[in-house]
């Protein structure tokens, strides 16, 4: 536990850091200052409402979990504060991956490999380095779950599912899924405790948006794979890290299905949900991450293959600023202070969809107003700075 725990510390520490330069860059977009400014509201006036949006955030997404987060914003309402939560959630989860490999039986050595390759595997590398999102809870309670579930703990699994369903309304489609296989599998109460859980989450939330005049963020599907190739290339590049391990559950990965689908099947205007780092796929690698620890059972050379893997994949396909040839952000201090000042002002400020960057920094100003959110923008901002 001690070398998990020190990896995770350095990672949270090591993408606090970069995540900075980021944001003194001004490269932080709609998703940092939509968060911001809903848990501003809300330490303010309990509207959770941004400017982005229009509206209250729960509006959007069944995300109450969020409000976990408030006291912190209250005190210090200021970007650094969910980039903070971001890493430190993130860093978290491998300890939580640790916890559960041990827990169903996986030796030590191979546990620390495992919960190691998740923390360096450019996936996860990129959720802490994009964007903040709700979803970073995901991984963290997945695993915890998963180790409720282990223990056959009945009051414990429900508990965490339930935190679980205040990350997003879709997950509460998922444990259903789960749920119901739980129960013909593996442990019947436990496993129909959860679905009927979760069930019961997601008619809850659409009362409550039909109650308000409102109805679900629904995004479109069809049954037709719109990018085949890089798919393929994105599901190879997730079982990377983990020595593919996960294929050796047989017929058990099928269960991961409806989170792949769900990735793939999407019609984005935006761009495509498969890709890595991305926080669409952040529980469907803290699956895949479960599903390695499971096949390691008896196989603890995997785990020193997932290792290895894990790093050859970040020297070459890693998703963030480290990476040959990349270099840090050119930071503009006096644009970012400016923009943060508003903070402590708390007057009215007007920013485009193409001061983004800016608006995020000073979100924290519940009178900060964008437009333009959702919208393609002329000049995408790359990733990184390459010369």
């Amino acid at each position: 536990m001690r070398i998990v725990a020190v990896a995770a510390a350095f990672f949270a520490a090591l993408y606090f850091a970069l995540d900075l330069n980021k944001l003194h860059a001004l490269y932080y977009g709609f998703d940092n200052g939509i968060f911001l400014q809903s848990l501003a509201h809300v330490a303010r006036d309990g509207s959770a409402f941004n400017w982005a949006e229009g509206k209250t955030h729960w509006f959007v997404h069944d995300s109450w979990l969020l409000l976990v987060l408030v006291p912190f914003v209250k005190i210090y309402p200021y970007q650094e504060t969910l980039i903070a939560a971001q890493v430190l959630l993130i860093a978290g989860s491998s300890v939580a991956l640790f916890a559960f490999a041990r827990r169903v039986g996986v030796e030590r050595s191979a546990a620390i490999c495992l919960a190691l390759a998740y923390l360096i595997a450019p996936a996860v590398q990129g959720f802490a380095y994009n964007d903040f999102s709700e979803s970073h809870f995901e991984a963290l309670l997945i695993f915890l779950l998963a180790i409720a579930v282990a223990k056959r703990s009945l009051v414990w699994t429900l508990i965490v599912a339930q935190l679980l369903l205040g990350v997003k309304e879709d997950l509460a489609l998922f444990l259903i899924w789960f749920g119901i296989a739980g129960a013909i599998w593996y442990d019947r109460r436990i496993g129909s405790a959860v679905a009927v859980l979760a069930l019961a989450n997601a008619l809850a939330y659409q009362w409550f948006l039909f109650s308000a005049g409102q109805h679900a963020s629904i995004p479109l599907y069809s049954l037709g794979v719109h990018h085949l190739p890089q798919d393929v290339a994105f599901v190879v590049e997730m079982l990377a890290p983990f020595a593919f391990a996960p294929l050796l559950l047989g017929w058990r990965i099928l269960l991961a299905l409806p989170l792949l689908a769900e990735l793939v099947l999407a019609e984005q205007t935006g761009f495509p949900l498969a890709r890595a780092g991305t926080h669409y796929t952040e529980a469907f690698v803290a699956l895949l991450a479960i599903g390695a620890a499971l096949a390691m059972l008896g196989r603890p050379v995997l785990a020193r293959w997932a290792l290895g893997g894990s790093i050859l994949m970040a020297l070459f396909f890693n998703t963030t600023v480290l990476h040959f040839g990349r270099h840090l952000y050119v930071v503009d201090d006096v644009a970012y202070h400016a923009a943060r000042n508003l903070i402590q002002e708390q007057r009215p400020a007007f920013f485009t969809a193409e001061e983004q960057g800016a608006w995020s920094v000073a979100s924290g100003d519940t009178n900060a107003r964008i437009e333009g959110f959702g919208k393609p923008l002329r000049f995408q901002k790359p990733a990184w700075n390459t010369k």
